[in-house]
């Protein structure tokens, strides 16, 4: 029996076959797990926008990898900090937040931040490890946003959307094969940070870890924290840079799982564009949807 453990509720069956639907799955039968490839543009783009779900799949099971495009060495208003002091910083801060959410191991591609373009070099990137790490469930960054201004962002959704529509198809960068990296069906993507939603995930008992993980990235709780005070009138509070930036945070990040729980009688929930690949070809099952 394989014991199918949705992210909200328990479901057994005994087909020989894997489900994969709106719903994110673990499966566990006899070391049966599934994979979870989290590909974002900076060192801090999944804890924001999808660290509760990935902290809730860790906890039940799932193999979870991040890839990072760009070593985040631009997010700073800070006169004095060099982009190299910044990117060893960030790195080291992601890696910190990773294994608070229980991710297995990070990949860094190392682009300058800001930088980022769609072109068939990332895209190969991407794909590469999609092919090595054979996700089940390819998570990324929204790409078409209304007014979605950070070209990063843009690049990498869009970049892994295709890396992993083609994963699959062998004469797609077929100099990939000879690495010993073989193709790959990739059955869903999960876009995250997304202003139009089609699925929601319970995080209310991982938010914590969410926020803790956030909390990890220090460096940005400097720069918001600097921002308010130069910026946004805030510079009449008593409080370091750092420490207001972290209140800034966790207020907004509460509001945000909050605002999206309520819409569907969760206290704390993250949403999600949900797209399957080839759907005609999955189980149309209703009672799994």
């Amino acid at each position: 029996m394989f014991h199918v453990f949705f992210i909200n509720n328990v479901i057994n069956f005994s087909e020989n076959s894997f489900i994969f639907n709106y719903y994110n799955i673990v499966i566990k039968d006899e070391g049966i797990i599934m994979i979870i490839l989290n590909i974002h543009a900076h060192p801090d783009d999944a804890e924001w926008g999808c660290g509760g779900t990935m902290a809730k799949l860790a906890k039940n099971g799932a193999e979870i990898y991040y890839l990072v495009c760009t070593k985040g060495d631009k997010g700073t208003i800070d006169l004095n900090v060099r982009q190299e002091e910044l990117a060893i910083r960030r790195s080291a801060e992601l890696k910190a937040a990773a294994k608070l959410i229980g991710v297995k191991q990070v990949f860094f591609l190392d682009y300058n931040d800001g930088e980022l373009a769609p072109n068939p070099k990332l895209r190969g990137e991407l794909m590469y490890y999609i092919r090595k790490l054979k996700p089940d469930i390819v998570f990324t960054l929204e790409f078409f946003n209304p007014y979605e201004y950070h070209p990063d962002h843009r690049a990498v959704g869009l970049m892994a959307f295709e890396a992993a529509a083609f994963a699959h198809l062998p004469l797609y960068y077929p100099e990939q094969l000879e690495l010993g990296v073989k193709p790959w069906f990739v059955k869903q993507i999960n876009f995250y940070l997304t202003t139009e939603p089609n699925e929601w995930i319970d995080i209310s008992e991982t938010i914590d870890i969410k926020l803790r993980a956030i909390k990890c990235h220090t460096s940005q709780l400097l720069m918001y924290g600097k921002i308010a005070k130069t910026y946004a009138g805030y510079s009449f509070i008593n409080k370091s840079d750092e420490e207001l930036g972290s209140e800034l945070i966790e207020s907004f990040i509460k509001k945000e799982a909050e605002r999206e729980g309520k819409k569907h009688g969760m206290k704390y929930a993250e949403g999600f564009r949900v797209f399957l690949f080839h759907s005609m070809l999955q189980h149309d099952n209703k009672q799994f949807i």
